[in-house]
């Protein structure tokens, strides 16, 4: 008979792996519509425009970051906390104050974006078409920022497929299908833009919908008596993530703004092809992270520490074995993901696809050191670390790029991203004993190292573009996996986690075929 704890642990992990499997069939969907998205844009208006659009997104990213207050990271932390001390009658109070701020602080965003945009478009970057991308892109700000309460409401209670299916597949829909339907009717590239603001309001809309009949009590009017206690705890917690995700919105588009001052357009274009197919390497975080924090955060709020340290490395392990393959596919072959995603003329970002790809692999496996950093409601040194390495991302850019061009931002950007994930375990380590990777990680790294050395050496015999990829890929898939088995990376949990799939697996076919339980 299991103790309290072992039950504790198997029905989080069971959790985060039923939800993995909702995000990852939704994450692939998502994937394909993002790239066809992307694809659209890159074939049918060329490099030059793909770049505007590139850089459309950084700055309204940026303002986003700061309409939005914070409040979306502050809700996923207190409102999931509250659930753990049963005082779900202050998350109503929340997210009532939350909406109230957040409409005023999203109209205020779109208003300075539209007021400043020429500024930007013709000082700054000097591309005049810019500015009209930047007027109807703004009007998604209000959209956006509101919509992050809403998501925070259906991760916080664990309605996670219909979070997946909002933000992955309805969003990239909508998106996809406004663009290709007004090429279609023969717009010009603003059609880009609209389709965007099209995506991100129907989002928005779907999602209250959702919340209010999924978790109705949450719109009930609720007394607080500590109203204003409950209000400033979040807003403490929260002040820093603006900065925070302004900060890191810096860091992931520092490179790409950089590229557009110091180089050119076209070379913007050319970086932002390889950019998302180096964030593939990212699903593995994916389809973890949207119930990681909340489950770790409930359980913290009861005093599980046992059991949020178990979690936590449970996870990390599982970021290692999935992310591994990812890294190692476009490690070898950047040149065949850009040529089959873009085309043959974005292949100069080969060699910067290659260098991305080491950077966004160290992240994703340490991803989870920051959802601990916030688990304690550690945001203001989340916020100052992430200041620190922005501030040498800017650097390394500046040195980097006028001398190796798009190169030189990939290095800047691996450099920077890896650093701070490595600072972030660190800290944990430091602040609350946890230290995310086991053992059994260095297994898993052991058999990705060896199984990639195979790999690579296979290469040396066969010159071939399609035989390469074939050969490759299974015998680093089966070489893998077979070491996995061997070095037995695999434990109790590992053991109770795939038994749960397989009667998953056993009672889908069954429905299918007819075959009774």
């Amino acid at each position: 008979m299991k103790d309290g704890e072992s039950l504790k642990i198997d029905r989080s992990l069971k959790v985060i792996v039923s939800a993995s499997f909702i995000i990852l069939l939704t994450t692939f969907i998502s994937k394909i519509l993002t790239y066809l998205y992307r694809i659209v844009i890159a074939r049918y208006y060329g490099v030059e425009i793909y770049g505007v659009y590139s850089i459309s997104l950084m700055v309204i990213g940026w303002v986003t970051v700061f309409a939005g207050l914070g409040f979306a990271g502050g809700l996923t932390r207190y409102l999931s906390y509250h659930r753990g001390k049963n005082e779900e009658y202050k998350s109503s109070y929340l997210v009532k104050k939350t909406t109230f701020f957040l409409i005023i602080s999203g109209i205020i965003g779109c208003l300075i974006i539209i007021l400043t945009s020429s500024f930007i478009a013709n000082q700054i970057f000097h591309i005049a078409e810019l500015q009209t991308f930047l007027i109807i892109f703004s009007l998604s700000i209000p959209f956006s920022v509101l919509a992050g309460i809403f998501f925070s409401i259906l991760r916080s209670y664990e309605k996670i497929g219909w979070f997946a299916f909002i933000v992955n597949i309805l969003q990239n829909s909508v998106k996809l299908l406004a663009l290709v339907f007004l090429i279609y009717l023969g717009f010009s590239s603003k059609s880009i833009a609209v389709s965007h603001v099209a995506g991100v309001a129907i989002a928005l809309v779907v999602a209250y919908i959702i919340s209010r009949k999924k978790i109705p009590f949450i719109f009930k009017e609720q007394k607080v008596k500590d109203a204003h206690s409950t209000m400033m705890q979040l807003v403490s917690y929260s002040w820093p993530l603006i900065f925070f995700g302004f900060i890191a919105s810096i860091l992931s588009w520092t490179d790409t703004f950089m590229i557009g001052v110091l180089r050119t357009t076209t070379e913007v274009g050319f970086y932002n092809a390889a950019v998302p197919i180096a964030v593939i390497i990212n699903i593995s975080a994916d389809l973890f992270k949207q119930m990681f924090l909340p489950i770790i955060t409930k359980e913290y709020g009861k005093g599980n520490i046992a059991t949020v340290k178990v979690i936590t490395r449970q996870v990390t392990k599982w970021l290692f074995v999935i992310s591994i393959p990812l890294f190692i596919a476009i490690f070898l072959f950047p040149q065949e993901a850009i040529r089959i995603l873009f085309g043959e003329q974005y292949l100069p970002a080969s060699n910067s696809l290659r260098i991305l790809a080491v950077g966004f692999f160290i992240a994703s496996i340490l991803d989870v050191s920051q959802e601990v950093l916030s688990m304690k409601g550690r945001s203001k040194l989340i916020l100052m670390d992430t200041i620190v390495i922005a501030v040498v991302n800017i650097i390394l850019n500046y040195i980097l790029i006028p001398i190796y061009g798009i190169s030189g931002a990939a290095f800047s950007t691996t450099f920077s991203i890896s650093a701070l994930s490595i600072l972030f375990t660190y800290q944990v380590r430091k602040s609350s004993s946890i230290f995310i990777i086991k053992r059994d990680v260095i297994k898993v790294l052991f058999s990705g190292i060896v199984a990639f050395l195979l790999t690579w050496f296979s290469f040396l015999y066969i010159t071939e573009e399609i035989p390469r990829l074939i050969v490759g890929g299974i015998l680093f898939v089966l070489t893998y996996f077979l070491l996995i088995y061997l070095t037995h990376s695999i434990d109790k949990n590992d053991y109770m986690i795939l038994r749960a799939i397989k009667g998953k697996l056993t009672k889908m076919s069954q429905i299918q075929t007819g075959v009774p339980d």
